[in-house]
């Protein structure tokens, strides 16, 4: 809805001429809405001229005359002359202006009530301020010639409509039309009931299709089985692969290996016994490649020691060397190398826990030469130095080869040799809302796997598991338990398909499964391994093929695709040199429904 402007000259004795080139009334209200909106266009030029900038304008709906105001842009109390005590200040562009008229967001804009426009004529007076000398009224008033229909649209009322309102045909075949959906409907129904007893009798009653193909890692799936599979292939593993060793580390053992982004760090160790060494190098997966390390002041030789990637720097501590053991270590910047030697730690020792919280070193446990330590202490690679840990509360007893790791939040310790062997208990150490170390409380033993040492753990991103080891008189283990810091809960992990009883081991978390590979059985060192999975609560092997070589005390990683392993011992105690690489992968035993 538009209404049409009358160009129309007004003269003020302290203002120039202001003309009203054309104007426009836009009805912008949908149905039932309250207030009303209309919008408004218009151009005025001053004294011949366009204008620019901010000017006043007021606005009213009246009658033919103006004797009456339907609505007003803001109220007419003083005085009560039929003008607005207030004008809206709008933005001239060259002379135009826009506005919506009942926008009660704008200021001195008041709501149009939809009862105005019941009106059947009705006009729109303006008043014009161009700099603040005053308003005058544009003339003639502007009249709207036509509403809106949603403006003036009514609902229907219930049960206006009879027969009597509509076409003797108006229906037509509607009544035809009806049936013939109801037929079709039926038909369509006796379809699907054929096609429902046409499934159940290709399906039997394990409801499955014959030609029906699943996968497993279990050769003798009792559950595909007992749907009434059959077996009838399989899709091999990735077998092991033998790294580059041009440019890799003499063979060694007693080392250590960490994961820094993207190489695998080998270091220190013994060549041969009671000859530690402080070299080694780092392993490109991705370019099949080994870079020395900077024999530059790096730490003194040694074996036994504790490694840590703080996502920055190598840290190397502790350990022994010809009977010593050291209190000293030193950090190792990559890009470029260089070393930086450690403040002198707590007593020198071998054996001890070490894990990274993402800001400090915790270190805890081992043996020197007065024998089994109970203490530890937190070193901050930030500010340099090493602070004692606290021993308020229940912590370890003193001992040797525990496992630790770091839960999240927290510092779990378990297991170990202690002064009467294998010990089958452990301790968490608590943080404060600084996460300053706070105090140690004991792990639940109810449920716990039995004591042991030369054992492995991962923090499996809930869960502590611990498997195999040593236990007391010696004995080999392959059980172990699965432990939530949560609930101080302990349960047993399964041991169908585990891997044969061992220490020497090494164990590392994917993401989604624990790999337990090498190690020292029964019948000797090993080069066989298995995965197990918390989430399925099994075990599945890990490939042979490829000539994985048996060894123990080996050192790993896992690439985030790859598991990676160096060096170790073999079956005469000779160090191991091979770097090995292997694709964690079931093989996967293939059925079908007949």
């Amino acid at each position: 809805m538009r209404i049409s402007g009358l160009d129309s000259v007004i003269q003020r004795f302290h203002h120039p001429a202001v003309v009203v080139l054309a104007a426009a009334l836009t009805a912008v209200q949908t149905l039932a809405e309250v207030p009303a909106l209309l919008h408004h266009q218009g151009r005025v030029l001053v004294g011949g001229l366009v204008s620019d900038g901010p000017a006043g304008f007021k606005f009213a709906l009246v009658s033919a005359g103006g004797g009456e105001v339907y609505w007003s842009n803001t109220a007419d109390v003083s005085p009560a002359d039929g003008e607005p005590d207030a004008g809206v200040t709008l933005q001239l562009n060259r002379g135009l202006y826009s506005v919506l008229l009942g926008d009660e967001t704008l200021p001195h804009m008041a709501a149009i009530p939809p009862a105005v426009f019941d009106h059947s004529e009705m006009y729109l007076r303006v008043w014009f301020d161009p700099d603040g000398g005053g308003f005058v009224q544009l003339t003639p008033d502007q009249r709207v010639a036509a509403v809106g229909y949603a403006l003036m649209a009514e609902s229907v009322s219930d049960g206006a409509i009879t027969a009597g309102k509509l076409a003797a045909d108006a229906l037509g075949s509607l009544p035809s039309d009806l049936s013939d959906l109801q037929t079709l409907v039926a038909e369509q129904a006796e379809q699907i009931a054929a096609l429902q007893d046409q499934v159940a009798t290709l399906t039997g009653d394990s409801g499955l299709v014959p030609g029906l193909v699943g996968a497993s890692a279990d050769g003798a799936d009792a559950g595909l089985l007992g749907l009434g599979f059959e077996r009838f292939g399989s899709l091999s593993a990735p077998g092991w692969v033998n790294a580059s060793a041009d440019g890799a580390p003499s063979a060694r053992s007693g080392h250590t290996a960490v994961w820094a982004a993207d190489v695998m760090i080998v270091w220190g160790g013994e060549i041969s016994s009671g000859l530690p060494v402080a070299s080694g190098a780092w392993y490109a997966p991705e370019a099949d490649e080994w870079t020395p390390v900077s024999t530059i002041d790096p730490p003194a030789a040694r074996s036994g020691h504790s490694a840590i990637w703080t996502g920055e720097v190598r840290i190397v501590w502790g350990g022994t060397s010809g009977g010593a053991f050291l209190d000293s270590g030193g950090s190792l910047s990559l890009h470029p190398q260089k070393w930086s030697p450690l403040p002198v730690g707590p007593a020198g020792r071998t054996g001890q826990v070490a894990v990274w919280t993402g800001d400090r070193v915790l270190v805890w446990g081992g043996r020197d030469l007065d024998g089994l330590l109970a203490d530890g202490a937190a070193y901050d690679p930030e500010a340099g130095d090493w602070t004692v840990l606290t021993t308020e509360g229940s912590p370890p007893g003193a001992r040797w080869g525990a496992v630790g790791v770091w839960a999240d939040d927290r510092f779990l310790i378990w297991g170990g040799e202690g002064a009467g062997g294998p010990v089958g208990d452990g301790a968490v150490l608590l943080f404060d809302g600084s996460g300053q170390p706070d105090h140690w409380e004991t792990l639940s033993k109810a449920g716990a796997p039995a004591a042991r040492s030369g054992h492995s753990a991962v923090w499996a991103g809930g869960c502590l598991l611990v498997w195999g080891g040593r236990g007391a008189g010696g004995v080999l283990l392959g059980n172990g338990a699965a432990y939530d810091p949560a609930t101080d809960v302990w349960e047993a992990l399964p041991e169908e398909g585990a891997p044969s009883a061992r220490t020497g081991h090494l164990a590392l978390w994917t993401g989604t499964d624990m790999l337990v590979v090498s190690g020292e059985t029964s019948a000797g060192v090993t080069p066989d391994g298995a995965a197990y999975n918390p989430a399925i609560g099994g075990w599945w092997s890990l490939s042979r093929e490829g000539g994985p070589l048996p060894r123990t005390r080996a050192t790993g990683i896992y690439t985030g695709t790859e598991l990676a392993l160096f060096g170790g011992t073999n079956a005469s105690g000779q160090p191991v040199g091979a770097l090995q690489r292997l694709v964690p992968q079931p093989i996967w035993y293939l059925y079908r429904k007949p």
